[in-house]
């Protein structure tokens, strides 16, 4: 799944953002500010010039926009001659203020606008995604929330303290969970952004590498302290954080991400911790084996019953057998759901159901939904597609782990014959998921869209002895630049699946960059021709 997003992040000169395409910085916003919640601003007033340009103004139509448009034109020196090879660029622009520039420096006027056209593609259904790892340190009085709890016991006893906690939940008149397999952080992010925009006070926890508090557009770091921080850093947020903020509006949301990985945690969570109005459950893919069931409906089971009573839940998993299961198990325990609907349109397409979830949840709780238009570009943006590198094709599918999203991804990637080169990486704390990839490769054997299986990692004897094509394999120690070459070299386009959280590919995901930057270095020069004569800005047609 691609998730191109507006990174918001800080150094030494203040708040900024940036739009990637891949490792190229596709456009930067170009100036700094004190506060990440004017670089939101920054960034809703690019969303909504996009936009208004492409005829959707109802998205942003609370965001004022007066008149923007491109420009390109040649940097030139003051007396006017070049000051590089390559010196074209393009900025996206209002009467009032530059709104965007371009990330890069390109060889000619056409290939600044093929940027444009990208910029245009990617830039309408990105949302802010901060980012607050190292780089938000230059702020020393950033305000951060250190968390990280000793035991499970000290858990509960957080839990079960009481009043600061109930004062905290009471404040907000919307709390919404947002659980399941896949595409939950995704789908927070594009809660907050709508809640955001419509001016709610809004309060927001995303869960990950570089977990964050959103405060109506205002980026606070969780630093986490030591591990098995995931579970306790919630109830720590309320401990070390809450008293630092002021009292909600009436009319508050809460929207929080639930990444425990077992029933009993997530239950905890679900039932002890926010005790939701609403938990929105993405989907079920088979993941975290181990400790959620071996089989989907064990999955679907687990997370069923981490409903408390009284709560309603908006399901966007699509399989009927699997619903109706879940539909069962939740109104038993004395809740009330509700399947997405996903239009013809949109069926079938990766992530569709997490996309129309957001205005399933909305509608929920009474709130409007978002336009058509805005979720078409959601969806638009999100849908995966070849990655060309010196080399060959590509597309790394190792972030989504399961073994349905991966073919999801495979059939939106591939013609109905065409054969694919799977490249899975095995962990040896994840063999639930391990087994299911080996099934899954020999379901692709037998359909004929695999010869052969590269393997890498840990435990690749026992793969290749289980699948039924030939296995290369591969050591978790191997260099990646050399095995992406190696792979590279087979007349097929190539898919990575499996695991991605390792030093091995991660080292793989530079060597990828590396190939994809000299691909895109190699299209700029060679798309169109310098005109040296043309030194002044030129503007589109309709400009």
């Amino acid at each position: 799944m691609n998730e191109h997003g507006y990174e918001v992040y800080g150094r030494g000169f203040g708040w900024t953002w940036r739009l990637r395409d891949g490792p190229v910085v596709l456009a930067t916003g170009g100036r700094h500010d004190d506060d990440s919640l004017d670089t939101r601003h920054e960034i809703d007033r690019v969303r909504a010039a996009l936009a208004h340009l492409a005829g959707e103004d109802l998205a942003f139509a609370s965001v004022e926009v007066r008149d923007p448009r491109f420009v390109v034109g040649q940097d030139l020196d003051p007396s006017g001659a070049s000051r590089e090879e390559d010196d074209w660029v393009w900025r996206l622009e209002t009467p009032d203020r530059v709104l965007a520039h371009s990330g890069q420096r390109y060889p000619t006027e056409a290939a600044a606008r093929e940027g444009i056209a990208r910029f245009e593609e990617l830039g309408r259904g990105a949302l802010p995604v901060y980012n607050v790892g190292s780089e938000h340190e230059w702020r020393s009085e950033a305000d951060t929330v250190e968390v990280g709890k000793p035991s499970l016991t000290g858990f509960i006893k957080e839990l079960t303290r009481g009043r600061r906690h109930r004062e905290f939940l009471e404040q907000f008149d919307t709390r919404i969970i947002v659980s399941g397999s896949r595409g939950k952080s995704s789908t927070v992010r594009r809660l907050d952004d709508v809640f955001n925009r419509r001016g709610y006070d809004t309060f927001t926890k995303i869960t990950g590498n570089y977990p964050v508090i959103i405060r109506n557009g205002r980026v606070h770091p969780i630093e986490r302290q030591g591990p098995r921080t995931t579970l306790y850093e919630n109830v720590n947020v309320i401990r070390e954080f809450g008293p630092r903020m002021s009292e909600f509006d009436s009319d508050a949301v809460a929207i929080f991400e639930n990444q425990a990985i077992s029933e009993y945690t997530t239950r905890i969570v679900n039932q002890r911790f926010i005790q939701p109005d609403v938990i929105l459950m993405t989907n079920v893919r088979q993941d975290h084996n181990d400790t959620l069931g071996k089989r989907r409906q064990d999955i679907a089971r687990a997370l069923s019953r981490s409903i408390p009573k009284g709560t309603h839940v908006v399901n966007g998993e699509q399989h009927p057998a699997l619903h109706e299961y879940m539909e069962a198990e939740i109104t038993a325990r004395g809740g009330t759901i509700e399947q997405v609907q996903i239009p013809e349109r949109h069926r079938g397409l990766l992530g569709a159901e997490t996309v129309h979830a957001v205005n399933t949840t909305l509608q929920a709780i009474g709130k409007e939904p978002v336009p058509e238009s805005e979720l078409d570009t959601f969806i638009d943006q999100i849908q995966p597609e070849w990655k060309r590198v010196v080399g060959g094709r590509l597309f790394n599918a190792a972030e989504v782990n399961d073994v349905e999203s991966t073919e999801m991804v495979r059939r939106a990637l591939t013609a109905d014959d065409e054969q694919i080169l799977p490249f899975v990486y095995l962990r040896h704390d994840r063999r639930g998921r391990t087994a299911s990839f080996a099934e899954y490769t020999d379901l692709l054997a037998d359909r004929d869209c695999i010869d052969h299986v590269h393997v890498g990692g840990t435990g690749t004897d026992a793969f290749a002895r289980n699948v039924e094509v030939p296995a290369t394999q591969h050591s978790r120690h191997d260099d990646a630049s050399e095995v992406l070459e190696e792979l590279l070299a087979v007349d097929q386009p190539l898919l990575l699946m499996g695991n991605t959280v390792d030093e091995f590919m991660r080292d793989m995901e530079a060597a990828i960059d590396d190939r994809l930057r000299e691909w895109q270095a190699a299209e700029r020069d060679a798309t169109g021709t310098r005109r040296e004569d043309l030194t002044t800005p030129t503007q589109p047609p309709d400009a």
